[in-house]
């Protein structure tokens, strides 16, 4: 094993424990039994708060994918695939808890967090790439 690919390595373990402990959290935070929003309150920052949890998780998700060199459109398609899947169980498994239930309009901003952590991910690697590669001149 090289000393890149022993880093690189590292850097996908890191990521994933990273990944691992962050959607721990997040399952856990969404099915604890308190309301911190009023049902129906539209000033309420509920939705923000989804976009941004799963808009982190997406872009954590995108960073172990580009670490293991997966193809950019893949990757994408993937996290936003998955994380459109685990938005809708954590979602229906969110009425299974007292004082809890389940959202579509959660999901979508599920959905559109990862979309956003996506986006974010892929402007971010590009602006790297192209500093990286006038860098040399």
């Amino acid at each position: 094993m090289d000393l890149a690919s022993g880093r690189r390595s590292k850097v996908i373990v890191g990521l994933a424990v990273i990944a691992g402990l962050y959607w721990l959290a997040m399952f856990v935070g969404t099915h604890i039994p308190i309301r911190t929003t009023p049902i129906g309150d539209p000033y309420s920052l509920d939705k923000l708060e989804h976009i941004t949890a799963f808009g982190l998780l997406a872009a954590l998700l995108c960073g172990i994918g580009a670490a293991c060199r997966v193809t950019a459109w893949k990757l994408f398609v993937g996290v936003f695939g998955i994380i459109a899947v685990y938005g809708m169980l954590d979602e229906t498994t969110q009425a299974l808890v007292s004082q809890r239930n389940a959202d579509v309009f959660d999901w979508l901003a599920d959905v559109v967090g990862a979309a956003v952590g996506i986006a974010a991910f892929a402007i971010v690697r590009r602006l790297r790439v192209r500093s990286g590669s006038t860098s040399g001149r």
